[in-house]
């Protein structure tokens, strides 16, 4: 297995061929049969495509087996979407910085076209949801760093049914989604400003108001919330 992954690593394309069954039982001096259940294992991964009577080929780059793994963890307990909030923190606020250092004007208006799209659909939950999520992929292609993209993509269907808590959260909190809208448009601002530092800051803005809204439609202590009584909702 080791060594059909470092085929697989080493360096060549999406696309390429990888040898025979036979070519690599006869290199690696192991069974066909070997060879076969490691291809099997491979394709399971999402790193080869294999086609019946052709050469399995290198597969492009996927999100999926991170995905399945981020949408198994909040489907076990949803209260894995405050887990997946702090990972968010983690990535998100970074991907905030980077992005108002190396955003492209054609990644501006992917951003601006999502933000409109929540402007739109803003009585529509589904759509709503769908044009937040797109905003922070394009977010995070703007920052130009394909390992944080593919992170955020992969968290796609999860954040997508987190978002539907938050909503949620946001109608007990009484809190209109405009401020949601707001919070989106203040990032923005900020990339387009070329301020990391604020893009950075505007993002943990946004994700600790989204906390306090999973937390109040999870129906946890209030307490948790790390806010005063009278802070802003």
């Amino acid at each position: 297995m080791s060594e059909l992954e470092r085929l697989v690593f080493g360096g060549a394309e999406p696309g390429s061929p990888l040898p025979s069954e036979s070519e690599l039982a006869e290199e690696l001096s192991v069974s066909r049969l070997t060879v076969r259940e490691a291809f099997k294992s491979l394709q399971a991964r999402g790193l080869i495509q294999v086609r019946q009577g052709r050469r399995p080929v290198i597969a492009p780059l996927s999100a999926i087996a991170i995905e399945d793994f981020f949408a198994a963890s909040v489907r076990m307990d949803p209260r894995n979407y405050l887990d997946l909030l702090e990972a968010r923190r983690a990535i998100e606020t970074h991907i905030a910085g980077l992005a108002a250092t190396r955003s492209s004007r054609m990644a501006v208006l992917a951003m601006e076209e999502s933000l409109a799209a929540m402007r739109r659909s803003i009585d529509d939950p589904t759509a709503f949801n769908a044009a937040d999520v797109r905003f922070h992929e394009a977010l995070a292609a703007a920052s130009g760093n394909r390992i944080l993209t593919f992170l955020i993509e992969a968290m796609q269907q999860p954040l997508h049914n987190s978002r539907l808590q938050s909503r949620r959260g946001h109608v007990v909190r009484g809190r209109p989604l405009i401020q949601v809208i707001d919070e989106h448009a203040a990032i923005l601002r900020c990339v387009v400003d070329a301020d990391p530092a604020g893009a950075a800051a505007a993002m943990r803005d946004h994700l600790a108001q989204t906390e306090q809204s999973l937390y109040a439609a999870l129906g946890l202590p209030s307490q948790l919330l790390g806010d005063d009584e009278g802070s802003p909702a």
